[in-house]
């Protein structure tokens, strides 16, 4: 039997120079592409010595798109890093964003950015990384006509030019002095130009190309994606020949095809199975990241009844955090001090706390604003996305049900939830993955409509606070802006979303980082 062992990682020490949220983008795929037989399913083609030719892992939700920086969330980084690579990436030791594709980056002046790429970088198909082609795949992006789960291409949103210096060398110019200048190379895979330009974002989707380890090889929407090894990537060759990634929303389901041998990885793993697989002989990883369980509360302003501070601050006095914390994320990840960021994140700020559970407390401010015998209210929970989201959500609506806070809560499917948050359209409660990776104190989703947001004033500071580049007094703002989102209890900030993983015996020493990255080693 093999011997127990849960791996384990810690958030980061301290994020020094942290900037913006990834957000959740994706893109239509028009046609579903590849076929995957019954027998190519099957996870039973374990050698009898060495690792198995194909490492199938059962997640809760797939990418709606394979495009790279159009993919849906976070946790697609599982899949789109194996595939993709981008032209920095942030340590999660130092919070430093470390070239990767790139020879150097730097900031020349207060606006001007200057980028080298590496020379000799190559795609799957073949093509060559160069300036004037990651120019071109800008251009290509940015005309695009957004489809059905995407929005416009936004990574350039900071920049108000950029220009090609030579075949290896580029210089974007930004809007305004910000804090967040190394975002957008952090973020970007690059893209094989020419196959962009010939297929479409579209015809992208149908046949990917990146410079990562593993090449595309075969998908079905909602169902699984298949990636082969790259034999010629630099940096040589994974001990596994391809990855499998199924669609299995339902935890049990997972836990139970690892059980019976047809998964090799089963995903976002309840707590309460962990004792039996390991009795078992499986091992268990358990990693927190910088993803945060958001609760939003009337984060587009139209619910006259959350408008009022009181009636939201009541909704914060009649959760019992640290019961939900201790049950249902079984004590993994970091419960939140009603704030986006765990100890060690930019801005965090220590004299920030959770509410606490007072549900008499929370009756009384209802009464106060008018709402003596509570109200009844539509929300939505996502299913399978994030780690025991819809648990998570239902217990959620059971506490505000003690203070008469009726929540009817919807459960979409996840390709509609999506479309939902990016029409604007999700009910007054909603949560999300909300992201920190890349990002600080202050991340939220209070008054994402413009003119119509119900703190225009939010996002003033907000504004002010990106133009600040001396890091100790930007910090210092950050902490005054969490502080303001939690008095005016603009959202629940629950726990960190916890990687929690269940492998079986014979799998090569594989990690994950905080962002929901896979490392497979190489031969």
């Amino acid at each position: 039997m093999l011997r127990r062992r849960i791996r384990t990682i810690s958030i980061l020490a301290a994020l020094l120079a942290l900037f913006v949220m990834t957000g959740c983008v994706a893109a239509d795929t028009g046609a579903q592409s590849g076929d995957m037989a019954a027998d190519d399913m099957a996870a039973d083609d374990m050698a009898e010595e060495g690792y198995p030719e194909e490492m199938i892992i059962g997640m809760g939700a797939l990418p709606v798109t394979l495009v790279g920086n159009t993919v849906p969330s976070l946790q697609s980084r599982i899949f789109s890093k194996l595939m993709y690579e981008t032209l920095a990436v942030l340590n999660e030791e130092t919070g430093a964003i470390d070239p990767v594709l790139l020879d150097s980056m730097e900031l020349v002046d207060d606006v001007t950015v200057r980028i080298v790429i590496k020379e000799g970088i190559e795609f799957h198909n073949g093509e060559i990384l160069t300036a004037p082609g990651l120019a071109k795949s800008f251009e290509l992006l940015l005309d695009a006509d957004p489809q059905k789960f995407t929005w416009s291409f936004r990574q350039l949103n900071d920049y108000d030019s950029y220009e090609v210096i030579d075949d290896y060398t580029m210089e974007f110019t930004l809007v305004e002095p910000i804090d967040r200048w190394a975002n957008l190379f952090a973020n970007h895979m690059p893209l094989a130009p020419d196959h962009l330009e010939a297929v479409g974002l579209d015809g992208y989707i149908e046949e990917p190309v990146g410079t990562g380890p593993y090449k595309f090889s075969s998908w079905q929407r909602d169902s699984y994606i298949t990636l082969e090894r790259w034999e010629a990537h630099p940096d040589g060759v994974p001990v596994i020949e391809k990855v499998t990634f199924r669609h299995m929303p339902e935890a049990a389901v997972r836990v139970a095809a690892l059980k019976s041998g047809e998964i090799h990885i089963a995903a976002h793993v309840p707590p309460d199975q962990i004792e039996s697989l390991e009795a078992d002989g499986f091992e268990l990883y358990a990693g927190d990241s910088m993803q945060s369980m958001y609760v939003g509360i009337n984060i587009y302003g139209r619910n006259e009844i959350l408008n009022d501070v009181r009636v939201r601050q009541a909704m914060l006095y009649s959760v019992d955090l640290d019961g939900m914390w201790n049950t249902i994320a079984g004590g993994f990840g970091t419960k939140l001090d009603c704030q986006i960021v765990a100890p060690g994140g930019f801005g965090y700020n220590p004299d920030v706390q959770t509410y606490p559970f007072d549900p008499e407390k929370a009756k009384a401010l209802l009464t106060e604003a008018g709402y003596p015998d509570g109200f009844t209210i539509t929300g939505s929970a996502t299913t399978g996305r994030y780690f025991r989201d819809r648990t998570f959500m239902e217990a959620l609506a059971a506490q505000w049900a003690q203070v008469g806070i009726i929540v009817e809560m919807e459960y979409p499917e996840s390709s509609v939830w999506l479309q939902e948050l990016i029409d604007q359209t999700l009910p007054p409660i909603m949560n999300i993955g909300l992201n920190w990776y890349l990002s600080d104190n202050t991340t939220s989703m209070w008054g994402p409509v413009g003119d119509g947001a119900p703190d225009p004033g939010f996002l003033e500071m907000t504004a002010t606070k990106r133009t600040i580049a001396d890091p100790v007094e930007r910090e210092a703002v950050v902490k005054d802006i969490a502080a303001y989102i939690c008095d005016n209890a603009q959202a629940l900030h629950a726990y960190t979303i916890p990687a929690l993983y269940a492998l079986s015996p014979g799998l090569p020493e594989l990690t994950f980082s905080k962002s929901f990255e896979i490392f497979i080693p190489t031969e």
